[in-house]
């Protein structure tokens, strides 16, 4: 037994004798950058108020004419998800040639106080503080924009200024709208998400209906985004489920606001204008805070898809003579415009054919149609709903 034990201690002092292997020291870390953006402090000459300007450039070459121009405001939260939104759609193989675009952030330097900077530079003149943030610098920062940065990005890097965008989310979609109105030559396309339409006690759907009557068939065309998310107007089941006191101020508030309301019938008016090709997105599950990324999506497909053709709508006869193959390729193009345009397109379509062709022909063209669907896998996606079509009624 003894002769086992002194073994044992001999093999463990053995062991503990042995190299232990060194543990390698972790990597040295650093900030990382990057690729292909850079920053740029510029300072407003009108104001002095210092911004910290952020580019991204494109991984391929300028087009013949310059690289359109996206800029983002709020720069510091929504650039680099706009920038990566652009760069995926560089890196598609199809018409990657057009998905070229430089991105601009428009931020703040570091220790800027956020809240105050954009409150006071992205609300209109003329109204009371928005709480403790004073409000009314959109006109400075307007003529920041148009005077000193512009003139910066068209000099140091070759862009096309006839393809110029701005987009923008809450009190920034609002200076979107409001640059609409106020400047439209400003830019070619605007894309405002979920923007603050109970700023200035609602005053900018007043301000939008008398900018759309205003237009005339000379004003010079102009493109329109707006998104909102789906639970702006209406709060989520959840909100009910967790305290059902908390859901109903939640709804009075969410409709005092009337995002959701505002946000359709300001798209509708502005469709209605001579000159504008506007598009409307209420995205599904989303509220005013997680909206922001699948409005970059949206909001950037639509800048970089580039103007649509509207088609005019063709008589009964026009339609007949187009010929199967020719009345599909007219119902790609009209599903592939926003929906402010095509729905009214339809409805007149609809009632052209009504008055035009007999209800056997009308039936006929309705197999057609969902025949060619199947075919070529270009059934209309089925909204979702939120009961089975099967469920029974539920009485309040």
């Amino acid at each position: 037994m003894r002769i086992a034990l002194r073994l044992l201690l001999a093999c463990l002092l053995i062991a503990g004798s042995a190299q232990v292997p060194a543990v390698p020291a972790p990597p040295e870390r650093a900030p990382y950058t990057l690729p292909d953006v850079e920053q740029i402090p510029l300072v407003a000459s009108g104001s002095g108020r210092e911004y910290r300007i952020l580019v991204a450039t494109p991984p391929l070459p300028p087009p013949p004419g310059g690289y359109p121009v996206i800029y983002v405001l709020d720069g510091n939260n929504m650039f680099l998800t706009t920038m990566e939104t652009v760069r995926a759609y560089a890196r598609r193989l199809d018409d990657a040639v057009k998905q070229r675009a430089l991105v601009v952030g428009i931020g703040y330097p570091p220790g800027t106080d956020l809240p105050e900077a954009r409150t006071y530079d992205l609300t209109p003149d003329g109204h009371a503080p928005a709480g403790r943030h004073r409000t009314g610098g959109a006109p400075a920062f307007l003529a920041f924009i148009e005077d000193d940065l512009k003139p910066v990005i068209a000099r140091e890097y070759p862009v096309d200024p006839a393809q110029q965008s701005l987009i923008g989310h809450s009190l920034a979609g609002q200076f979107v709208l409001d640059t609409l109105i106020r400047r439209p030559d400003a830019f070619q396309t605007y894309v405002a998400m979920s923007s603050s339409f109970w700023f200035g006690d609602h005053a900018l759907p007043a301000h939008i209906d008398a900018f759309a009557d205003a237009r005339s068939g000379s004003d010079p065309p102009r493109r329109i985004l707006l998104t909102v998310g789906q639970h702006e107007e209406r709060p989520p089941p959840s909100a009910w489920v967790e305290d059902p006191a908390k859901g109903r101020h939640i709804l009075e508030r969410l409709r005092h606001r009337g995002q959701v309301t505002h946000a359709r019938r300001s798209a509708q008016r502005l469709a209605a204008a001579p000159g504008m090709v506007v598009d409307f997105a209420e995205i599904a599950g989303e509220d005013h805070g997680t909206v922001i990324p699948a409005s970059i999506a949206r909001g950037v497909a639509f800048i970089l898809t580039g103007p649509v053709e509207i088609p005019p709508v063709p008589s009964a006869a026009q339609y007949m003579a187009l010929g199967p193959e020719g009345r599909y390729r007219l119902r790609m193009q009209v599903r592939a415009l926003p929906d402010p345009h095509r729905i009214p397109w339809l409805a007149r379509l609809k009632s052209t054919l009504q008055s035009g062709l007999d209800a056997d022909t009308r039936r006929q063209l309705h197999d057609e149609r969902q025949r060619m669907d199947r075919e070529f896998g270009s059934e209309p996606h089925a909204p979702r709903r939120e009961e089975p079509a099967s469920a029974p009624a539920v009485a309040d």
